[in-house]
C-alpha cells in the first residue's frame, strides 16, 4: 500500500475519530491494560483486520456494530480519563461492549423501541451514536470524504440544512455527528419549526 494512500486513510480517521485509530487503540490498549488482540476480541474483529486500521491500510471497520463497539470503547475511555467513569468499572463496561449487538435498529442503526403511538421515544445516546455511525457507512460507503464535501458545497446555498447534514456526519467528527443527530432529534431542544 503506498504512502499516500496511508496518509489518506489516516487523515479520514482524524476527522471521524479525532485521531488516527493507530494513536487511539494504542492508548485505549494502555489505558485498559488490553493486547491488540484482545481489543480486536472486544470489537470483534479480527486482530488483522485491527492491525490493518491501525496501520491506516483501512480507513475504517466496515462491520457496523464493530464500528460501534469502536466509538463505545473510545467513549469509555474518554469517561475514564474525565473521571465520570470509576476505573473499577471499564473491566465490566468492555464486557458488556463486547457482548453488545446492535438488533431492533432500523437500516441506519437507530434502536426502534416499541412506544406510544404519537409519544416521542426516549433519547438514546447509544442509538444517537449507532445512527450517526450507520449514516456515515451509508454516506462514505457511496463516496469519498472530498465527494461528500463537494456536494454540500454545493446544495449550501439551497438546501443548507442538507448541506450541514453531509459536512457534519458525511466527514466531519463522531462527536459532531451525534450532537447533530441530537439536536435534531423529535422533542430535541434544536428541533426545527415545522417538523
Amino acid at each position: 500500500m503506498d504512502e499516500t494512500t496511508v496518509a489518506r486513510n489516516q487523515e479520514l480517521q482524524r476527522q471521524w475519530y479525532g485521531a488516527p485509530l493507530g494513536d487511539l487503540c494504542r492508548d485505549v490498549c494502555g489505558l485498559f491494560g488490553l493486547t491488540q488482540s484482545g481489543l480486536a476480541e472486544t470489537l470483534g474483529i479480527s486482530p488483522a483486520m485491527l492491525s490493518l486500521v491501525m496501520r491506516g491500510q483501512r480507513a475504517r471497520i466496515a462491520n457496523p456494530d464493530a464500528a460501534a463497539r469502536l466509538s463505545a470503547v473510545l467513549h469509555l475511555a474518554q469517561g475514564v480519563r474525565a473521571g465520570g467513569v470509576p476505573a473499577g468499572d471499564a473491566p465490566r463496561a468492555l464486557a458488556e461492549i463486547r457482548a453488545s449487538r446492535t438488533p431492533g435498529q432500523d437500516s441506519l442503526g437507530a434502536a426502534v423501541t416499541p412506544h406510544q403511538a404519537g409519544e416521542t421515544p426516549p433519547a438514546d445516546p447509544d442509538s444517537d451514536l449507532r445512527f450517526a455511525l450507520r449514516l456515515r457507512e451509508l454516506l462514505t460507503g457511496r463516496a469519498s470524504a472530498l465527494d461528500i464535501l463537494d456536494a454540500a458545497r454545493l446544495l449550501d446555498a439551497d438546501h443548507p440544512g442538507l448541506a450541514e447534514i453531509l459536512r457534519v456526519c458525511g466527514a466531519g467528527r463522531t462527536d459532531e455527528a451525534v450532537a447533530l443527530v441530537r439536536a435534531v432529534r423529535p422533542g430535541s431542544a434544536g428541533e426545527a419549526p415545522g417538523r
